[in-house]
């Protein structure tokens, strides 16, 4: 099963909100994806595993994790933008195979 971390920089409530969009977002669509509310500080760690980051804060590609702004759920302005970037990320994973 893919797994989605929903990373902000220490805001857990923040996380928190963004996380129920998504899970309804990938319920909605039928997926069976696990997603799990992360801090950027979690991301250093070497536990860390996740197949997508969707972030409020840039993170930088050597993470070598796929990722998606998830500024628009934040503010409100375009939700389904980061909508479509989470389903493409999905798609492209789902016919790459995870990790």
């Amino acid at each position: 099963m893919l797994t989605i971390a929903i990373v902000c920089g220490a805001g857990i409530a923040t996380a928190a909100l963004i996380a129920d969009q998504v899970r309804e977002h990938i319920t909605e669509s039928g997926r069976e994806v696990q997603v799990v509310q992360a801090t950027v500080m979690d991301l250093l760690s070497n536990d860390f595993e996740a197949d997508l980051v969707v972030s409020t804060v840039d993170l930088p590609a050597a993470l070598g994790v796929p990722r998606v702004s998830a500024m628009p759920l934040l503010l409100g302005t375009n939700a389904g933008l980061t909508f479509t970037d989470i389903d493409r990320e999905l798609a492209r994973l789902e016919a790459g195979g995870a990790r």
